[in-house]
């Protein structure tokens, strides 16, 4: 089973109908196309700090006579890193941008998951509020698996 973030907008008429589901984990498609997923996703910082990276890579290499197998390495760590990360880049920038973190569900894909918490929140047990309503406290514990 994926986990999977849910996120609105309270400012929309209908928050609900623009909510934004984001995976938790490791993101295979931005580690393959690390730059064109960031800009994709309009994350302007992420994308300025791969071109960074990947230009203190390409000194690194001229520093040290690296070939063609440093490269590569550096390559495959710089895309697993921003692959590691990518998820969470994108969840700051929607925090930012005024986005509520409000319900974290599971499911085997995507469309599983967003019918599950469509369930739940016609069912009454989804919070709308802000993530303080779901974060647990020392006195109540945990808070219940979706």
């Amino acid at each position: 089973m994926k986990v999977y973030t849910v996120h609105t907008h309270p400012g929309d008429a209908n928050p609900m109908e623009n909510a934004i589901l984001i995976r938790e984990g490791f993101n295979f498609w931005a580690f393959i196309f690390s730059g064109i997923w960031a800009l994709y996703h309009r994350l302007w910082a992420a994308f300025f700090g791969l071109i960074g990276v990947s230009l203190i890579c390409n000194l690194v290499i001229y520093l040290f006579d690296g070939g063609p197998e440093m490269d590569f390495a550096l390559a495959l760590a710089t895309g697993i890193g921003f692959g590691l990360i990518a998820n969470d880049l994108r969840r700051k920038k929607l925090a930012a941008g005024g986005w509520k973190l409000v319900e974290i569900v599971a499911g085997p894909n995507e469309n599983a998951a967003e019918h599950r918490f469509f369930d739940r929140l016609r069912g009454g047990r989804a919070v709308h509020d802000t993530l303080q309503n779901v974060a647990p406290t020392p006195l109540s514990g945990s808070t219940p698996y979706p």
